[in-house]
């Protein structure tokens, strides 16, 4: 596909999904964050969601309400399953009618598994005319911005000397990812990624992964889930 071209109000939203952070205690995107989007790819209606194994969802967001295909369903029982990564549903009719979902001319889900039993999706509809290849295309390049929002949560048991980048850093260290993984998620060299988790490491007083990962949690001994992911890195 050609190159992307941004106008201004584009480029404003672009710069707000980047430099947007997770809400402390809330699993949700910010507003702002939600609304660049609708800037960057309009829709008729936006939602954000997140579920657990069973389908049942434990938080939602409706970012713009203005026509909503979520509005009548009954979520108090289960509502799955829930799919991770990029859905353009018209192209997965099956998968669609198992979703219940009800669009209307177009709808996308992309979908973030969050630890080991949520997973975490933005939902998009168009009510009157498809999505384009341009749409299609910024999605995806703005995917791994909504994953960091979705995956990543703020902590208050972090000193304020730890970096932005080094807070970023430690969350995907809580995900279980790899330096190697981190480094490409975050377009850094792997000795980058180790240098912030030695910083992290002196201004937690910590000495490894597992113990900086029980202190993010705020607890001084790490649950089991934790040190089972922690494990294959140690």
């Amino acid at each position: 596909m050609a190159d992307l071209l941004l106008n201004p109000a584009e480029q404003s939203a672009l710069a707000t999904l980047v430099a947007a952070e997770p809400v402390p205690g809330d699993p949700m995107p910010p507003l702002e964050a939600l609304d660049a989007l609708i800037t960057l790819v309009p829709a008729d209606a936006l939602e954000t969601v997140l579920a657990d194994q069973r389908g049942r969802i434990v938080a939602d967001r409706v970012g713009l309400p203005l026509w909503a295909p979520w509005a009548n369903d009954d979520c108090a029982g289960d509502c799955g399953p829930f799919y991770v990564g990029f859905m353009h549903w018209p192209l997965h009719p099956a998968e669609a009618a198992a979703c219940q979902t009800l669009p209307g001319i177009d709808a996308i889900t992309i979908g973030f598994r969050v630890g080991a039993e949520h997973v975490a999706q933005v939902c998009l509809d168009r009510r009157h005319r498809p999505f384009s290849e341009r749409d299609l295309a910024l999605l995806r390049l703005v995917a791994p911005l909504l994953q960091r929002l979705l995956r990543e949560r703020p902590t208050p048991h972090l000193p304020a000397s730890v970096t932005v980048q080094e807070r970023r850093v430690l969350m995907h260290v809580a995900t279980g990812a790899s330096n190697a993984e981190i480094a490409r998620a975050l377009f850094i060299a792997p000795s980058t990624v180790r240098k912030h988790l030695e910083h992290v490491y002196a201004k937690l007083g910590v000495h490894n992964r597992l113990q900086a990962l029980a202190v993010l949690r705020g607890s001084d001994i790490p649950d089991l889930d934790l040190r089972e992911r922690v494990a294959r890195y140690a």
